[in-house]
């Protein structure tokens, strides 16, 4: 049953994929006037967007490779102006140089509070475009889609899957103990979880002892999308890397059993490499608004 989608305390693990599409350059040269944020996005027609289509975010910075300055705007689909969900979300270049267009498809994303940052991931000195979005689900789970535009070919190179993290996979066994398995990790990873013993014993998953009450019940556990990731030029060199937190859930969307904190850098290899893996354990946790959701059962 797939029902859900770590202060790092104990434990450190180190270890060490890709969309795309063609940039659809119109061939205009009309020069628009800078868009607001918020407004209708005046190049709509040049680019062939379809109806209502809004400015999110824009910024300025050398995307295509020849030293000038490229206006992108980050752009999305709205009922009205005032909406804060967009649909749709595209990444739309204006050549500083030419003054043309050139447009990426994202996928399927869509958000609230869209924001753009233009920065370098891959260490080719020219500047890649992050975009980020909250789903506003319960999960938590934002959305994150890194495109590059180098040498006008545009280039999804962290989309839905990279998104995922470290993909965590495991169930509550006796003792008060998740055991399981993660994606880019070398090893199984088990974690202590008896600071939510309140919890699991009113939900009746354990009895006071730490043994599994209820083996009919649903006893996975497992991690969502990120819920934070932010770019970070950890060794400063120039190209960015991407610091992330997922949360890894237990008997419902309210259940943080624990957290994975991550580092990302783009390698050579053209993939997203974990350079460090860091994940928590309770010691204290206050049980909130899960216990409240098994007590009023």
């Amino acid at each position: 049953m797939n029902k859900k989608w770590m202060k790092p305390v104990t434990f450190l693990l180190l270890a060490g994929v890709i969309g795309g599409s063609g940039l659809a350059a119109s061939h205009t040269k009309v020069a628009h006037a800078e868009d607001a944020v918020g407004k209708p996005f005046a190049a709509s027609a040049e680019v062939k967007l379809d109806k209502n289509y809004y400015v999110i975010d824009q910024q300025s910075a050398d995307v295509t490779g020849d030293k000038v300055a490229d206006t992108v705007y980050l752009v999305g689909q709205k009922e009205k102006e005032d909406d804060i969900y967009a649909a749709n979300m595209n990444l739309v270049v204006q050549d500083g140089k030419t003054k043309s267009y050139g447009k990426t498809d994202l996928g399927d994303v869509g958000g609230y509070e869209g924001t753009l940052t233009l920065v370098d991931f891959t260490g080719d000195h020219v500047a890649d475009a992050f975009v980020k979005s909250a789903t506003g689900g319960s999960g938590g789970i934002y959305n994150h889609v890194v495109a590059t535009f180098a040498d006008g070919k545009s280039s999804v190179i962290f989309g839905e899957k990279e998104n995922e993290g470290i993909k965590y996979e495991g169930a509550f066994v006796n003792g008060f103990r998740v055991e399981g398995k993660g994606t880019h990790l070398d090893r199984p990873l088990g974690f202590d979880v008896s600071a939510n013993k309140d919890l699991y014993v009113a939900a009746k998953l354990y009895d006071q002892a730490g043994k599994l009450a209820a083996n009919e019940q649903d006893l996975s556990v497992y991690s969502y999308p990120f819920s934070a990731l932010t770019p970070v030029d950890m060794d400063a060199n120039g190209t960015y890397e991407l610091v992330g937190e997922q949360r890894i859930v237990g008997i419902n969307n309210t259940d943080t059993v624990s957290r994975i904190h991550s580092v990302w850098g783009f390698g050579a290899d053209g993939a997203w490499n974990p350079w460090e893996v860091e994940y928590s354990t309770f010691l204290i946790k206050h049980p909130g608004e899960a216990i409240q959701t098994q007590i009023q059962k």
